[in-house]
């Protein structure tokens, strides 16, 4: 009897856990739609860019495993590398690594030939961006997911398709942020003038209406630039 009790008890606590388990994934689901909706890259960009970041990845680990802790980012086929490595050498061969990947434009290489960050520098840099884009909405004025923001070891890289007063309100915000040392602005512009006009206003009545989003037109991809913590942007 007490048997059956420990085994419909452990059945009870798994399919609790199974259901608990299934939430989040909706919710992710549901906030992965916001995202994409709010998101100014094409739904095919925003698919190879997920396919450039698994590709590279999995390249990266399997030709230096643990000579190489790279983190991979990938905006309109911009890649990222952030991480540490274990020599020169390496960190460029991560780099070529990413530059001869499929459907990669460019590629910018910001990891170091230094000791691994450790679980606790990760969890702070983690920290960091999620207080940036928190502080996007709060203090900028700006949505939170027009700008991938990547912190490494208290760097802050910001990428994304901006209008320039977008991109300036954002280095400004990243860089006036505790705990940020540096701000590297990798965006890529586009015109305001091309951008659809923001939504009309609802109210309760059934008859408001909202405005549709036009297609937005990708800009040129801008100079790297680095913005001191607290200071003024300047070029690279």
């Amino acid at each position: 009897m007490k048997f059956r009790l420990i085994i419909s008890i452990a059945a009870s606590l798994l399919a609790c856990s199974l259901l608990n388990a299934c939430f989040p994934l909706v919710a992710g689901g549901m906030l992965t739609g916001a995202l994409v909706a709010s998101d100014r890259r094409t739904s095919a960009t925003l698919l190879v860019d997920k396919e450039i970041i698994i590709r590279v990845e999995n390249r990266i680990s399997a030709k230096f495993k643990d000579d190489a802790h790279i983190n991979v980012n990938s905006f309109n086929r911009i890649v990222l590398l952030t991480g540490e490595v274990k020599n020169e050498e390496v960190r460029l061969g991560v780099e070529q690594i990413a530059k001869e990947a499929e459907n990669v434009r460019s590629v910018v290489n910001e990891s170091a030939a230094v000791i691994v960050s450790s679980f606790a520098d990760r969890a702070r840099d983690t920290y960091l961006a999620d207080k940036i884009r928190a502080r996007y909405v709060t203090e900028g004025h700006i949505q939170a997911s027009l700008v991938s923001t990547i912190v490494e070891r208290q760097e802050a890289y910001l990428m994304g398709l901006v209008t320039p007063g977008e991109g300036e309100e954002a280095a400004r915000v990243a860089s006036n942020t505790s705990g940020v040392l540096k701000v590297v602005k990798l965006f890529e512009y586009v015109d305001p003038a091309k951008l659809p006009p923001p939504p009309a206003i609802q109210d309760s009545s059934p008859s408001s209406t909202s405005t549709k989003p036009a297609p937005i037109s990708e800009g040129k991809e801008s100079p790297i630039t680095k913005v001191p913590a607290s200071g003024t942007p300047t070029a690279k």
